[in-house]
């Protein structure tokens, strides 16, 4: 969206309302010119805090700094269109039969119809555009950081086998099989994670296969250890999404959610395996990976 919109209005100036984790992944874009960081999340944990209510009133200063000549609010949530009402200007978004959660869409001055039977990517490309009067004619352009710019490390696999929702999770013997796959054709697994329990499954994997355990880091070093990366294989989350908008070699594993309104979309290598309600077995991954390799080779 910030691609679109920059392109097809390069004064234009675009602020950016993020959750306090994403900055530096939001950073990594020069077509932003002020991230405004909330901490919803964290918040939440210490409500009755000082603190918070402190951080919240210095955040909502900055979302009032300005009058804009448009909000958008492309997530379709409650919470979402709370703090777009609180800003100055137009709020558009999906509209009550097309947001995420009717009221959300009931709030805004211009609701917006987009089907939500499209692409998550393609409905908010098509959300702005619509908002802002202008044609999308290009492939999606992430304006993030390319490989040009990297140091490839080619025998290095990142693999991304957690989630926050455990439905979304394949089975940990499939991962096993899998980095034993990658190991015997000379790659190196690089397992990422963000909490103890994240921790204790990629350890797991590597005691019963092989592979590197990479350090707690943050987004934008993720980023930086993607880049320099071969291949990614892992589940349906944002740090695959990450490394498609990189332009990486991505072996997607579905078996939860639609992969035809959320699978990984961008201007490189993508191979999807598995489905809704249907997860791969490892031989189909294997079969992907061969299959890039002889690209990628």
């Amino acid at each position: 969206m910030v691609s679109d919109i920059a392109a097809k209005f390069p004064d234009s100036k675009i602020d950016w309302l993020v959750e306090e984790d994403y900055v530096p992944l939001v950073k990594l874009h020069l077509g932003v010119e002020r991230i405004i960081p909330i901490a919803l999340r964290r918040w939440r944990k210490s409500i009755f805090s000082s603190l918070t209510w402190k951080e919240l009133k210095n955040c909502i200063v900055e979302i009032r700094k300005y009058r804009y000549d448009l909000i958008i609010d492309s997530q379709g949530l409650i919470k979402s269109a709370i703090f777009a009402r609180l800003a100055k200007g137009v709020r558009c978004g999906f509209g009550p039969r097309y947001s995420r959660e009717k009221l959300a869409g009931m709030s805004y001055d211009i609701g917006i119809g987009v089907h939500q039977e499209q692409h998550m990517l393609e409905r908010c490309r098509k959300l702005a555009s619509l908002a802002l009067n202008y044609q999308i004619t290009d492939k999606p352009d992430y304006g993030l950081i390319t490989k040009k710019t990297a140091v490839l490390e080619k025998k290095n696999v990142i693999i991304f086998c957690s989630s926050a929702q455990s439905k979304k999770l394949w089975p940990t013997g499939d991962w096993i099989r899998l980095c034993k796959f990658l190991s015997s054709n000379g790659f190196t697994c690089q397992f990422t994670w963000g909490n103890p329990d994240e921790y204790a499954i990629c350890k797991h994997i590597i005691s019963a296969s092989s592979g590197e355990l990479l350090p707690n880091m943050p987004i934008n070093d993720i980023a930086a250890q993607i880049n320099r990366s071969c291949l990614v294989v892992g589940l349906d989350t944002g740090l695959l999404h990450l490394a498609t908008a990189l332009e990486v070699p991505t072996i997607a594993i579905f078996g939860a959610s639609d992969p035809i309104k959320t699978g990984p979309q961008g201007n490189g290598i993508i191979k999807i395996c598995g489905s809704k309600n249907h997860f791969p077995s490892s031989e189909e991954v294997e079969s992907a990976i061969a299959a890039v390799s002889k690209v990628i080779n």
